[in-house]
């Protein structure tokens, strides 16, 4: 039994690390397959905190949207806005004392002078207006000095790029090239640009922005990244790149005074992730009708420069129309506007997503790997699939505990990956070798009980007292009269055959009245009746095996005594008593039997019965007198038992016409 766990324990080891290393092996072939599920699973834990008002981020109110929208295209009557009416809700949000306006628009070219010089000047006045410029995203860079078109964009990069301290290789960074900036006469008046380009994962889904991106021997920020750089009072030159590990923005200044270091995780493409506070409704929005309105009348612009005094303010399109929309966690419809400021939201409020580490992700299923091994060894097959679905179930809320309290990204896809393969696996292994072991039981059984007993006990083996128990049952032996000398003189082919022909018509015999064939001693045989199937006629049941085995010997007799074969005289003694019954041997060695003094009064009842007849025992007598012919002989001394006893003998020719 030992060697059986321990080669149990080494298989579900082999079968649970190959199921460990086929998971990272399919996510590191098929990333393209898997990464998104599990990004998936990530994004039903952002939609699930949308829902609850105590699991949501908290929300940072100074960072608020103007809306174009289509009420705002209604009531300023105009579907195509001129650049008159940006220069004017520049102006109206500059003397409601907005800390910053960032506009997710680029305007790369002029288009007529009054309204542009407006715009300038606007924005020149205003001191806090952002604007946007477009980068195509690659992975190296493109040269973009020959193409004219682009002149005054790549004039505006060099005057405008960023030295950052670098620590790693930053070749996984993203590059730009073909760059469409806003005409420089208006972007020397703003206080900044960044790029507002940004990639969906591979399922479409807009999880990661570009923090920083790669200029010739520069950098470029984005959007959100500049305003956030600028609100915090942070230089291009305190700004240290950790290419797969952070972006740190040393010696922020935060709300209140205080002076710290900001550390963003990102990963190797300098993308951080967003920390959605909710979908599109969950910050605040204004009208851009209303706010291009306010400065008509003095009260009303009093009152709306309290409310947003301060303010981070996005203004962009959302009207129906507007290309700008794609799917985030937490909306499939999302103004992508709405990226730009919870990527704002997330540095200032310092609420970052971390995806766990290569080795902290491989630390927990290791962990798992090793709950498995335990499950596996301690655990049946059963209620080894239970232990493994909660350990699922588990898992399950560890990552959601992680993502909703400590806000860190776990892979969820690959350890339950692992979990079902290795469940499969291992329960498809212990399934063929339950099948192997119930085949080899069989064979085992059918040598010892009858076949209907068999399939009874392959279908509850606990039947079986794997502990000695005592209980009351009849116990038969029987043997061959003189079959030393008779088989010596016959070939030894020739005995083995009739042995064989005669065990078997025997066995037959016990089988059919249910009887459980104990073993085979020499020429004897050693059967006892009541267990492991409960009777309660098993003297009965005994007596007449007995009587038909003498039956069948007779007819054996005759048989082979006409080729001049073995001469068949069987003697069999019964007694009912209580004994020992279960597996008994050691532990290399187990045999299902009897033990006891009433077993050793059933092989002395053998060994004084006449040939061809059969011995019984008084005990044996008062259950089955009702039912079996019988004579008294009186009483007798046999080895090993002090005391007489009473022996009856079985009439054979009385009872031959009930067999």
């Amino acid at each position: 039994m030992t060697t059986s766990k321990s080669r149990r324990s080494r298989v579900s080891i082999c079968w649970i690390a190959a199921s460990f290393l086929g998971a990272y092996v399919c996510f590191y072939l098929l990333p393209g397959v898997f990464e998104p599920w599990d990004a998936q699973v990530i994004d039903r834990l952002f939609a699930f905190r949308s829902g609850h008002d105590r699991l949501r981020p908290v929300y940072d109110s100074r960072i608020v949207h103007v809306d174009i929208n289509n009420t705002s295209i209604q009531e300023l009557n105009n579907f195509y806005l001129n650049r008159s009416h940006f220069a004017r809700v520049i102006s109206n949000l500059a003397s409601m004392q907005t800390a910053v306006q960032a506009y997710d628009f680029i305007f790369p070219a002029l288009s007529n002078e009054k309204d542009d010089q407006a715009l300038i000047a606007a924005t020149r006045d205003a001191g806090n207006v952002y604007f946007g410029m477009a980068l195509s995203l690659g992975g190296r860079h493109v040269s973009d000095q020959s193409r004219p078109s682009v002149e005054g964009a790549l004039k505006y990069l060099r005057e405008t790029s960023w030295q950052v301290g670098l620590e790693g290789d930053p070749s996984n960074l993203p590059v730009g090239s073909n760059p469409l900036a806003t005409f420089h006469q208006l972007a020397d008046a703003s206080k900044g640009s960044g790029f507002l380009s940004m990639k969906p994962d591979s399922d479409g889904v807009f999880r990661r922005v570009p923090l920083l991106l790669r200029y010739g021997d520069a950098f470029y920020p984005s959007l959100a990244f500049r305003v956030a750089c600028d609100v915090l009072d942070v230089t291009p030159e305190r700004v240290v790149v950790r290419p797969g590990r952070s972006i740190t923005l040393e010696g922020a200044r935060l709300s209140g005074g205080r002076i710290r270091d900001v550390t963003i995780p990102v990963d190797d493409g300098g993308n951080m992730v967003v920390n959605f506070v909710g979908p599109w409704e969950r910050m605040k929005h204004y009208n851009f009708a209303d706010v291009y309105r306010a400065s008509e009348n003095e009260e009303e612009s009093d009152i709306w420069r309290e409310e947003l005094r301060g303010k981070i303010v996005l203004i962009s399109d959302v009207s129906t129309g507007s290309t700008d929309i794609g799917t985030v966690p937490t909306d499939v419809s999302f103004p992508l506007s709405g990226i730009h400021a919870n990527a704002i939201h997330t540095i200032l409020t310092e609420q970052f997503l971390r995806r766990l580490s290569p080795v902290e992700m491989f630390s927990i299923e290791t962990i798992m790997a090793g709950l498995l091994i335990i499950f596996s060894a301690c655990l049946s097959p059963a209620f080894f699939i239970i232990g493994t679905v909660s350990l699922a179930l588990s898992y399950l809320a560890f990552a959601g505990f992680l993502f909703l309290s400590l806000q860190l990204i776990p892979h969820v896809v690959r350890p339950l990956f692992f979990l079902a393969f290795s469940t499969i696996a291992l329960t498809a292994h212990h399934y063929f070798e339950e099948e192997k072991e119930k085949e080899v039981l069989r064979k085992t059984f059918e040598a010892y009980f009858p076949p209907s007993l068999v399939r009874k006990l392959l279908a509850n083996p606990e039947m079986l007292s794997l502990k000695g128990q005592k209980k009351q049952l009849t116990v038969l032996f029987s043997d061959i009269k003189g079959f030393t000398t008779a088989s010596a003189l016959l070939p030894p082919e020739r005995v083995q055959r009739y042995l064989n022909e005669y065990f078997e018509a025997m066995g037959e015999i016990v089988f059919r009245h249910g009887g459980t064939l104990d073993k085979y001693i020499g020429d004897g045989l050693m059967v006892f009746f009541g267990d492991p199937e409960p009777m309660q006629d098993h003297a009965v049941r005994c007596v007449r095996a007995a009587v038909e085995m003498q039956m069948r010997a007779r007819k054996l007799d005759a048989a082979w005594r006409t080729e001049g074969g073995l001469p068949v005289q069987i003697r069999i003694g019964v007694n009912t008593g209580e004994v020992m019954v279960g597996n008994m041997g050691s532990a290399k060695r187990l045999s299902y039997t009897v033990l006891g003094s009433e077993v050793n009064l059933a092989q002395r009842l053998e060994s004084n019965a006449e040939p061809g007849g059969i011995l019984i025992s008084s005990t044996t007598f008062e259950q089955v007198k009702d039912h079996v012919a019988t004579r008294y002989l009186g009483e007798i001394h046999v080895k090993g038992i002090d005391k007489a006893v009473k022996v009856y003998s079985v009439l054979l020719e009385d009872m031959a016409t009930e067999v």
